[in-house]
């Protein structure tokens, strides 16, 4: 099996941290995300637990539509 490429980095995953982000993506991406057949989001690298994706979630259900998928995707196990 191949290793996967990059490096795990242990940055802060504290809750609400990237508020700014995610309201910024609703805003940004929210008409395309509105548009789309099956609108999917995909959080790389989230860290030590997955507060960011499911927060993520929330705010794009909340301001975006309740459909949308958001997948975590982390390469430290």
């Amino acid at each position: 099996m191949e290793r996967p490429l990059g490096v795990a980095t242990r940055g802060t995953t504290n809750p609400n941290r990237l508020r700014r982000v995610d309201n910024w993506i609703v805003e940004t991406c929210g008409d395309a995300l509105r548009a789309a057949a099956d609108p999917l989001v995909v959080d790389l690298g989230y860290g030590a637990t997955p507060v960011t994706p499911v927060e993520l979630r929330a705010r794009l259900a909340a301001g975006v539509r309740a459909d949308v998928r958001v997948v975590g995707l982390e390469i430290d196990p």
